[in-house]
């Protein structure tokens, strides 16, 4: 929040409205401001943390992938090796 905010809020908005009635507002626009605040610290965390498992499940992935090409070129290896398939 800024202090233009803070300034609004203190600011009475008709005649019938006092200084309890402005600092009410200003708790209520502070604590909506909080919440704010923490349901989009929340979010970037569930963000980050998508993120990261993304990326580990990718490496995964890619290390599957390079054992399996490294699994294919030992076969191939042995198939001109011996002249066929061995076990």
């Amino acid at each position: 929040m800024t202090p233009a905010d803070v300034a609004e809020n203190l600011m009475p908005n008709s005649i019938t409205e006092d200084s309890e009635t402005c600092l009410k507002n200003l708790i209520r626009s502070l604590e909506i401001a909080k919440k704010s605040a923490e349901d989009e610290e929340a979010k970037k965390k569930a963000e980050d943390e998508e993120a990261r498992l993304n990326a580990e499940k990718d490496k995964q992935e890619l290390t599957q992938e390079e054992v399996k090409v490294k699994a294919n070129g030992i076969l191939e290896e042995n198939v001109k090796e011996n002249g066929g398939i061995t076990h």
